[in-house]
């Protein structure tokens, strides 16, 4: 079967394990793929070196898996009306090429981060319809709404706007996963089908961490003894990262490395301003962010307390699972519930600066045996659920369903 793969976001860019496992799974499954993506710009905006947006690019990557690239507006800033065009421009990018460059799908299955993704599948001239299934990342326009981007009267419009083009998405769609059981009680609460919903939840390919060579971070910024926790990834407002430097203030032995870019770093930076323990460090690529995470202690998860980060499960919950580190979530429902009741880690309130001092400390006071016996945990629950192996049965049920029309 060919599948076209619809992603805004593919490597190159950081932080895109999750499409790039998506795609390996289809190939792995026998299916012949088809990637419609973006130009890279994320997280800065910015487009690597040597890279441009053109009206179209076709990178074949093998007999079965080339990568279709439609041109963007690029842009990852606070800015709304920037940030709406990054999403608009993609989708209707996308919706141009899929109708003039890819080849007819057999089914289309969709990245639902941002939800404008859907576009192109929706639009797709008479003889490219097939049967489209979606994974929902990120619900919308919760994720628009909820994150300080718009707000007042023309957040409402925005929010109003998207929850139709939501909606009307899903109808589209034979079959819809989600990455986490809130999320399945949310779209059932707003209308869709409890038999179309799909527990779908990200893997990992976890070899980019099983051959690196930890780097030693205390010979690495000259840290003296003590537990290294490390937040690699995304710093924009949904991560709630000020607080979480905060909470390190004073807490002798725990240093906190914070890998990665985003429209919070300043602020991230601010806070973390005159705190010896706090190390802010440039965003690396993903041959380099083995080594990284290989190298600490525990690693961090952070989200905000909000409704829709309740229900995410956002990809580096799994990569740090992989690690076979415990792991400290800074952060409430799904993703907190799952570390803690496999004793896989710690969760703190996220935004509680008091209460995440509380929970450095008591990780202080664990013995090496009790840590690794939590990295231990976190490494089986990671194979159980979230390898590629068991992606490959989740997406077959999910393409198999969507191809049947929902029955």
């Amino acid at each position: 079967m060919r599948v076209c793969l619809v992603t805004q976001w593919f490597p190159p860019e950081p932080g895109t394990m999750v499409p790039s496992a998506i795609a390996q799974s289809l190939q792995d499954l026998g299916h012949t793929v088809d990637v419609l993506t973006g130009f890279p710009n994320y997280p800065t905006g910015r487009l690597p070196e040597g890279w441009r947006v053109r009206p179209y690019q076709r990178d074949v990557i093998s007999d079965d898996l080339t990568i279709h690239r439609a041109p963007l507006y690029p842009s990852h800033d606070a800015n709304a009306v920037r940030r709406m065009a990054n999403y608009v421009s993609f989708a209707a990018g996308a919706s141009l090429v899929a109708n003039t460059r890819v080849p007819q799908p057999d089914a289309w299955l969709i990245y639902s981060s941002p939800a404008t993704a859907a576009l192109p599948a929706m639009l797709a001239r008479r003889g490219f319809r097939a049967p489209r299934a979606m994974i929902v990342q990120d619900l919308w326009p919760d994720s628009v709404t909820g994150s300080g981007m718009v707000d007042g009267l023309s957040g409402k419009i925005i929010g109003g706007s998207l929850g139709a083009f939501c909606r009307a998405s899903y109808r589209s769609c034979g079959a819809i996963g989600v990455i986490s059981p809130g999320m399945a009680d949310v779209l059932q609460a707003r209308g869709v089908p409890a038999d179309k919903i799909h527990y779908t939840p990200n893997s990992v390919d976890d070899s980019f961490l099983m051959g690196a060579e930890p780097v030693d971070w205390r010979a690495e910024i000259s840290l003296p003894e003590g537990l290294v926790f490390l937040y690699a990834g995304n710093i924009g407002p949904l991560q709630d990262l000020v607080p979480l430097v905060r909470a390190f203030a004073g807490i002798e032995r725990a240093h906190l490395v914070i890998v990665g870019d985003g429209v919070a770093r300043d602020a991230v930076e601010d806070a973390a301003a005159g705190m010896p323990n706090v190390h802010l460090r440039p965003a690396v690529g993903s041959a380099e962010i083995g080594r990284l995470i290989m190298g600490a202690d525990v690693q961090v998860v952070s989200l905000q307390d909000t409704p829709l980060m309740r229900v995410t499960m956002p990809s580096k919950v799994q990569t740090s699972l992989a690690s076979g580190r415990p792991v400290l979530v800074h952060a409430a429902g799904d993703p907190a519930e799952l570390v803690t009741a496999a004793g896989a880690g710690w969760s703190s309130p996220p935004g509680d600066v008091e209460a995440t001092q509380h929970v450095l400390r008591r990780i202080l006071s664990t013995s090496v045996e009790q840590r690794l016996a939590a990295g231990q945990r976190a490494r089986m629950l990671f194979e159980a659920n979230f390898t590629t192996t068991a992606a490959l049965t989740h997406l077959h049920e999910l393409l198999d369903y969507a191809g049947r029309g929902g029955k």
